[in-house]
């Protein structure tokens, strides 16, 4: 358990609208802004000189694992149903369903409470500089990116308001088989690195999880590849990143701060988890704090994942983009269209 208890939650990236500090950065560097060029690599996923940007994490690594203590869960699970009464499976049952609706009311009280970044988001202002938080000891985002125009709003959101600093991890979670969203990630780190040549550039990994349901997959089969996907999100939000080793920087990049969705079902798979494993007190109750950014395709009502997280309450932040959105959705913060290109650049 981490025990850095008045360890200030950063702010997340990319939640007001402004110029990229990426693209400032390069500015002062170069006395000339990114053009298309600098951004448009010709990367693919066979690219070896990208390999010093990030490790890529498969969702192999975790499922030998995985399938092994499951076996182990499922023989315990038959043993008790064996030689326990049925009266004591049903007490059991009820006191764990009570626990965790209990624990579920109080995380939502919590986070009405204690809002994520609230006094400087409610009121997009182009001018609001990002929170300097680079004297702490940590700063870890996780960033859950979708496909197609998903990871196209994330990349830039994670743009239009990114400061460089040292001690900055990012790790982005995409499914297996997304190649495109693989190759955004590329360039994105590719034009940071390029800005911020530097160690300022921070460190960044990637993680790939199960689809929770593949395009025409049956949906009958859905929950079984729900419940993979969510096994390999456990892992994506516990295993401590490898460029931050225990040794040197202790427990402090051992979870992420704050997880960063804008609606792939994925994200809400790995948000729920995150939420369960606050509720059973197996990670700090101030990491895993979630924000989910609705779609700047939203405009006056809500994707699926948006009511899903609307709904569950498991989101410390819920983001809208427009105004409308916002006026019919009382609880949600306005924060502008930080996933659109606000400032022409080049």
């Amino acid at each position: 358990m981490d025990s850095d208890k008045s360890h200030k939650v950063p702010v997340p990236a990319g939640i007001a609208p402004s110029r990229s500090h990426i693209t400032k950065a390069k500015e002062d560097s170069t006395n000339h802004s990114i053009t298309p060029a600098d951004i448009s690599h010709q990367l693919t996923e066979a690219d070896d000189n990208m390999l010093e940007f990030f490790e890529v994490f498969g969702e192999d690594d975790f499922a030998v694992a995985f399938f092994f203590w499951t076996l182990v869960i499922i023989l315990a699970a038959v043993g008790v149903v064996l030689f326990v009464s049925l009266s004591w499976l049903t007490a059991f049952a009820a006191v764990l369903a009570g626990f965790v609706v209990f624990r579920h009311v109080s995380l939502r009280r919590e986070r009405g409470q204690h809002r994520t970044g609230r006094g400087w988001v409610t009121k997009p202002d182009p001018n609001l500089a990002v929170p300097d938080t680079s004297g702490l000891p940590a700063v870890y985002f996780l960033y859950v990116l979708g496909s197609g125009g998903h990871s196209a709003e994330m990349v830039e959101t994670i743009k239009q308001k990114f400061r460089g600093q040292k001690n900055q991890h990012r790790r982005y979670i995409i499914t297996s088989g997304d190649g495109s969203s693989l190759n955004m990630v590329k360039k994105l780190e590719a034009t940071i690195s390029d800005a911020y040549p530097d160690e300022r550039a921070g460190t960044r990994d990637v993680f790939k999880i199960k689809r929770a349901r593949a395009v025409h997959q049956p949906k009958y089969t859905a929950p079984f590849t729900s419940l993979l996907s969510a096994a390999h999100a456990i892992n994506a939000l516990t295993r401590e990143p490898n460029l931050r080793p225990v040794r040197q920087y202790g427990h402090q990049f051992k979870y992420p701060h704050v997880i960063v969705t804008n609606g792939p079902a994925t994200g809400f798979i790995v948000a729920l988890v995150a939420h369960l494993l606050k509720i059973f007190y197996l990670v700090p109750q101030n990491r895993l704090k979630t924000v989910y950014i609705e779609s700047w395709a939203r405009t006056k009502t809500l994707s699926l994942t948006g009511k899903l997280f609307l709904h569950a309450g498991i989101a410390n932040m819920f983001c809208v983009q427009h105004q409308p959105l916002a006026r019919a959705i009382p609880s949600a913060e306005y924060v502008g269209q930080v996933t659109a290109r606000l400032t022409p650049v080049g």
